[in-house]
């Protein structure tokens, strides 16, 4: 099978993605959404009412509320976050939107300062990391206009790539693991200076040997899942020891198998497989759907819809719908240290979607959503 390379973002957003004004929108002083069943992380409540006060959840009364919503008796879930995405274009937030993702963790868009052009109330909010580290001579360093300065060769160059990327204000540090390095001494470095300025350290793992590398040096959050052979229990033991919880983006890996012709045991055997055993040794699981647009990647997860079929996925992996549910709220939000949103809970940020049906009992009902709020602002779906 031809080796699976997948790119960081190549392409700085042009000015012109920044989010049209229209789009800019308030919340409403006070909106009461009735008649819903509310998930409390575990289960759904009986039929209630929900109120958001300038953009959060509130204990405050229901009465004088400008805007009322009928729920019609739906699912009420908190806002879904995609914790793996490559945006090259605000316009992708929108689309998100609409399928209920009101959070897009970013994986490799750079300068950082570009992504950071998207953000605007009531559109998916967002995250990113800058540009990846890697060494001279990978796939992602001969990609037009990468960061020279993203090339760190060992550990004496790790505290400079760090602090380069928190001046520029990167939420979390990504290292992209290749063949040709970076290697385990250098991995473990960055992951030391990173947690020095208190940021989360994201790998790009595609086969087992990146494994055993993001394993050895500890890193936060390994993303995809090999594609050569499976993880195994001495893999988990050592991913539960460092506390690491895994983004496996098992649509990615799914669809770069349909789109190189390899057999469909390529990835039920390995990428599969490894989801399944981190299920079971307990090793938390996070959904991110991979989605790009870039022509240099072997496939094109699309935005939004993918998120959906990264949870049927993760179920079909093992994972209860509940559980696949949290991967994409509260284990996301916790994971990645977004303590304002994830749940439904009073103080915290009102991204919410209305479902007409229960996720908990098929998670293919994720897809059914009525109504989608982002920070308390309604979009028009």
């Amino acid at each position: 099978m031809t080796r699976f390379i997948v790119f960081s973002a190549v392409l700085a957003l042009a000015a012109a993605c920044n989010v049209p004004e229209h789009l800019r929108r308030e919340p409403p002083a006070k909106t009461v959404i009735n008649n819903v069943h509310v998930f409390d992380g575990n289960k759904f409540s009986s039929q209630t009412s929900l109120v958001i006060v300038g953009g959060l959840i509130s204990n405050a009364p229901a009465a004088g509320a400008y805007n009322v919503v009928d729920g019609a008796g739906g699912y009420l879930i908190p806002g879904l976050i995609d914790s793996h995405c490559h945006i090259t274009d605000c316009s992708y937030l929108t689309t998100m939107r609409q399928y209920g993702i009101t959070t897009a963790l970013e994986m490799g868009t750079y300068p950082y300062s570009a992504l950071s052009a998207c953000k605007a109330q009531g559109v998916t909010d967002i995250r990113g990391s800058g540009a990846a580290a890697t060494v001279h001579g990978t796939a992602i360093s001969h990609a037009p206009g990468f960061p020279t300065d993203s090339f760190v060769s060992g550990p004496e160059a790790a505290q400079r790539f760090v602090a380069d990327r928190t001046a520029e204000g990167a939420d979390y540090i990504k290292v992209f693991l290749d063949t040709l390095g970076p290697d385990e001494s250098t991995v473990a470095a960055i992951v030391t200076a990173a947690h020095e300025h208190n940021k989360l350290v994201i790998s790009h793992a595609t086969d087992h040997a990146a494994f055993a590398i993001t394993e050895a040096a500890g890193v936060d959050i390994p993303c995809h899942a090999p594609m050569d052979k499976p993880l195994d229990a001495s893999d988990t033991a050592a991913l539960l020891l460092s506390k690491s919880v895994v983004v496996p983006t098992l649509i990615m890996m799914q669809s770069v198998t349909n789109n190189t012709g390899a057999p469909l045991s390529v990835y039920n055997n390995a990428a599969k497989a490894s989801v399944t055993a981190m299920h079971e040794a307990g090793v938390p699981i996070v959904a991110g759907s991979d989605a790009n647009a870039s022509p240099f990647v072997p496939a094109n997860p699309p935005f939004g819809d993918s998120l959906h079929d990264e949870l049927e996925l993760l179920v079909e992996a093992g994972l209860s719908p509940v559980e696949a549910l949290r991967g994409a709220t509260s284990t996301a939000a916790s994971t990645f240290r977004l303590h304002d949103r994830g749940a439904i809970r009073t103080g915290l940020r009102a991204d919410l979607v209305l479902l007409g049906a229960d996720p908990t009992v098929d998670i293919r009902n994720t897809r059914a959503n009525d109504k989608v709020w982002v920070e308390g602002v309604q979009a028009e779906l």
